[in-house]
């Protein structure tokens, strides 16, 4: 059943992962780029987070685009645009500019991510949609590891990457536009009362507004903190990638393990581990140590990027299955606040400390989502372990599409296979 389903969206997954594969090269370039230029951290840190603003911004309006024009016209639109800014950035050196473009770069990304997925689900059946999701996010992680190899095939000084970036966005056009099956309906989905979950899911709120901060931070600033240090582009290459082959290596068995047990004692536990972790790096520059280094940026993405799917999956587990679809896009908004201003406090913290404030910054977050965790445990008891949901990997790239299918997956033992058929797909 699985690989008559994978046969005729081939095309569409090459699409994605070619998508996926720029967006992470893109995101390491322009900090790489914004340190050779001499930009300071405080302007770098307002670039990175302009790609956020422009990500919720897009999540907001991309969905009202499609049902106005069809998904295969916001595609090309926004994948030409795409294109586009990141083109201009390369012509036109400038923080302030950079930051409307890469803000630009958000709002497209969040359209390309939506269509996509939104196409992917509509493929999917009930019986397949979770093995899809699975390959799906696979993908999505081998995508970003192999994006930042990417680095080496030209000085980011020059046009050459910033050429491959719009090439790679451009090309990602042309495998959907080779899927035959007809174009999906989205609804735009009730406006989510944020204090409501808030107060339904405290600890999921925290923990996926806190991941958002924690994966800008790192992923929007990481790069730029190795060139501070002298590394050149092949090091930063190893040194970004490890951090994604962590988090892509131990997300399935964290979310295994969260599965047979308390899910707040797995965030809490999580959440120190990866604090720790992230003085791991600092320590290894220190001693002058790469192999050192490299080992922490792989422990920092193994026990930080998980933390989205925890925080999500036990976010889910408060919630009835008729909730699922709409809070997702609360989720999204919630993390992309995060997202924004996580390399804005971050950078603020490098200019103002030293730049090692990047890994104390990241390791300050992950306690305090360890902390207010025991607070939940010592004052909320436990849900029983067999009314939680299954935890479902979830990839730094993923769009409220995506994430709102694979939690009603992860409900699906509480809905019967006919409701399900009825289930519409909701941004």
């Amino acid at each position: 059943m699985l690989k008559q389903t994978l046969i005729p969206i081939w095309s569409l997954l090459i699409g994605i992962a070619v998508l996926t594969m720029a967006s992470a090269l893109q995101s390491s370039l322009i900090g790489i780029r914004a340190s050779i230029e001499g930009f300071n951290t405080t302007a770098t840190g307002l670039i990175m987070s302009a790609y956020y603003l422009g990500f919720i911004l897009g999540s907001l309006l991309v969905p009202n685009w499609v049902k106005n024009v069809g998904h295969i016209r916001v595609f090309a639109a926004v994948a030409s645009l795409a294109s586009v800014t990141i083109l201009m950035q390369s012509m036109v050196v400038n923080p302030w500019f950079w930051m409307l473009m890469r803000m630009g770069t958000g709002l497209c990304y969040a359209g390309l991510f939506i269509v996509t997925e939104s196409w992917l689900n509509d493929i999917a059946t009930n019986k397949t949609r979770g093995r899809l999701f699975s390959i799906y996010i696979i993908e999505i992680w081998a995508s970003q590891t192999i994006s930042q190899f990417l680095l080496n095939l030209s000085s980011p000084s020059g046009y050459g990457l910033f050429i491959l970036t719009s090439v790679l966005i451009s090309l990602a056009v042309v495998p959907l536009l080779l899927v035959r099956t007809p174009s999906p309906t989205i609804n735009i989905p009730e406006k989510l009362n944020i204090i409501g979950l808030i107060r339904t899911a405290p600890l999921g709120v925290t923990g996926v507004t806190i991941a958002g901060a924690t994966s800008g931070a790192l992923l929007g600033l990481g790069a730029l903190y190795a060139k501070s240090i002298g590394m050149d582009i092949v090091e930063i290459s190893f040194f970004i990638g490890a951090s994604y082959v962590g988090g892509m290596l131990l997300q399935w068995p964290i979310g295994k393990l969260s599965d047979r047990q308390d899910r707040r004692v797995t965030i809490l536990w999580v959440g120190v581990v990866g604090a720790i972790a992230a003085f791991i790096v600092p320590l290894g520059g220190t001693m002058n140590n790469q192999i050192l280094m490299m080992i922490g940026m792989f422990a920092v993405g193994a026990f930080t990027f998980p933390m989205y799917s925890l925080a999500s999956s036990h976010m889910n587990d408060q919630l009835r299955p008729e909730q699922i679809l709409s809070a997702s896009s609360g989720m999204i908004l919630l993390n992309g606040i995060g997202g924004m201003l996580g390399p804005l406090v971050a950078a603020a913290l490098m200019d103002t400390m030293r730049i090692d404030a990047l890994f104390w910054f990241v390791a300050g977050l992950n306690i305090s989502v360890a902390l207010f965790a025991v607070y939940r445990i010592k004052h909320q008891p436990a849900m029983i372990i067999e009314e939680q949901g299954d935890q479902i990997p979830v990839a730094l790239t993923v769009s409220s599409v995506a994430t709102a299918e694979m939690l009603v997956e992860a409900d699906s033992s509480t809905v019967t296979e006919e409701t399900s058929h009825e289930v519409e797909i909701k941004l």
